[in-house]
């Protein structure tokens, strides 16, 4: 339940500054839908300092949440085939968890 009061309370968290004059909402594409102003630079909407707060709290702290708990993972992968005998299957997990690390992080 945590995770999805996560979600929602990051979902506000992009959704909302906007609603409240910090950036604003603009039409999109075939004015159909619309989207956070990313484009204009005027003083009076602050969509530089939303722009970095965006850049900062929805993508590089997410992504440095992501390289701890996996380098986590690979760590304890390694530690538990060390204390193993090394024979080929546990080589070959590891190898294998190592590759769906880097998948993972990189599909990020």
């Amino acid at each position: 339940i945590m995770g999805v009061a996560f979600t929602w309370f990051m979902a506000a968290a992009c959704a909302v500054p906007p609603l409240f004059g910090w950036s604003r909402y603009i039409p999109e594409g075939m004015q159909c839908s619309c989207g956070i102003d990313y484009y204009t630079r005027a003083e009076g909407f602050n969509n530089e300092s939303f722009v970095i707060y965006m850049f900062t709290c929805h993508f590089c702290i997410p992504l440095m949440v992501v390289f701890f708990c996996y380098g986590r993972l690979v760590c304890a992968v390694k530690e538990a085939a060390a204390a193993q005998q090394e024979s080929e299957t546990t080589q070959r997990a590891e190898r294998e968890v190592t590759r769906m690390v880097i998948i993972m992080v990189v599909s990020f």
